[in-house]
């Protein structure tokens, strides 16, 4: 279909994971490991998220295996790396409105651009068969950069194989939605399954 806003025809359609696809909650992490830990859940959040550990993991330039080495440290936890890998990775649900939206765009390459780490990428890849209609993933765990950084996001027009204006990004971040703007792309925030049915609409996707 023609999209309503330029003369290029939308091919692409890019999906941001978290809070988009899935819901997720970071804190819900701090409050399991603070029943091992001396540190209050807020101040666990500090040092693993604040701090820019977690950030590091995501951009795939720390191990899992030092990831929870340096957490265990940092926290003053001793728990095995199993126990650690499943806090981790099960604080995720589908948000199944979005899905229903993924299914009817069967007529669309579909990417899948997010800021994540292998643990919760690999959590999210087995457990929600949502993610099989994507064509493909482009990961900041895989490229070395996160969102905002223009790195990623060329990642993904070289995923789409067309133009940037052929490719539709969704976001729930408003920030991540401006950048993907200023790398070319069209956008839009996501805020709910509802809300985005009715922008896909507006574009002549659905």
């Amino acid at each position: 279909m023609m999209n309503n806003h330029a003369d290029r025809p939308i091919t692409t359609i890019i999906f941001d994971l978290g809070n988009v696809i899935v819901a997720f909650d970071h804190f819900l992490i701090c409050k399991k490991l603070a029943q091992y830990s001396p540190f209050s859940p807020d101040q666990i959040y500090e040092k693993v998220f604040t701090s820019g550990l977690e950030a590091r993991f995501d951009r795939g330039l720390i191990t899992p295996e030092d990831f929870f080495t340096t957490v265990s440290n940092e926290l003053n936890i001793k728990i095995e790396l199993p126990l650690f890998h499943h806090i981790w990775s099960t604080i995720f649900s589908l948000n199944t409105g979005t899905a229903q939206i993924i299914q009817k765009l069967a007529n669309y390459k579909l990417l899948c651009l997010s800021n994540t780490n292998i643990w919760q990428f690999q959590f999210c890849l087995e457990t929600f068969s949502v993610l099989d209609n994507f064509d493909s993933f482009i990961l900041s765990f895989k490229v070395g950069e996160r969102k905002p950084h223009k790195k990623i996001y060329q990642k993904a027009i070289e995923a789409a194989q067309c133009l940037p204006q052929q490719c539709l990004y969704i976001d729930d971040i408003a920030l991540y939605v401006q950048a993907a703007k200023d790398n070319g792309l069209r956008a839009v925030q996501f805020i709910s399954a509802s809300q985005l049915q009715k922008e896909l609409e507006n574009y002549g996707v659905l």
